[in-house]
């Protein structure tokens, strides 16, 4: 039982410092495609991809960088075993709807994770599930 507590202890201020690194989201990326970013579809184009809140926050905004089109929608932590190589959105392609699915910041083992919903949710049930990863750089 003390060892568990001594490792926990031990592991603690890494784990809080990884999280201070993914609290703040600020990336910019071009998406080829009309996708589906919490319950908005938006059309292909140059967004701004930034975390909303207290410490980076659960809360995710996109916007289009001409169009103003954008959306607010919540996230949830997802953790990695490495740590991402590059600035990234990862979308879920079922047939020729793209959902975005996760964002992810260099270095961080912890990404944003977007809830899925209803439609996404029965086309996982109906279809085959694709992964579309965009590289996006850091404003």
């Amino acid at each position: 039982m003390k060892r568990n507590l001594l490792a926990i202890a031990l592991s603690l201020p890494l784990l809080l410092s990884a999280t201070a690194q993914a609290q703040t989201t600020q990336l910019r990326v071009t998406v080829p495609f009309e996708f589906i970013a919490g319950d908005t579809v938006l059309p292909a184009g140059h967004y701004d991809v930034q975390s909303i809140g207290p410490r980076g926050g659960r809360v995710l905004s996109i916007h289009n960088a001409t169009s103003k089109a954008g959306t607010l929608f919540l996230s949830n932590p997802c953790l990695s075993a490495k740590p991402s190589d590059s600035n990234k959105l990862v979308f879920h392609r079922y047939g020729q709807k793209y959902f975005l699915a996760e964002v992810w910041t260099v270095n961080p083992h912890i990404g944003r994770k977007v809830r899925l919903d209803e439609r996404q949710t029965e086309l996982a049930r109906n279809q085959q599930k694709g992964e579309v990863v965009l590289t996006a750089s850091g404003k």
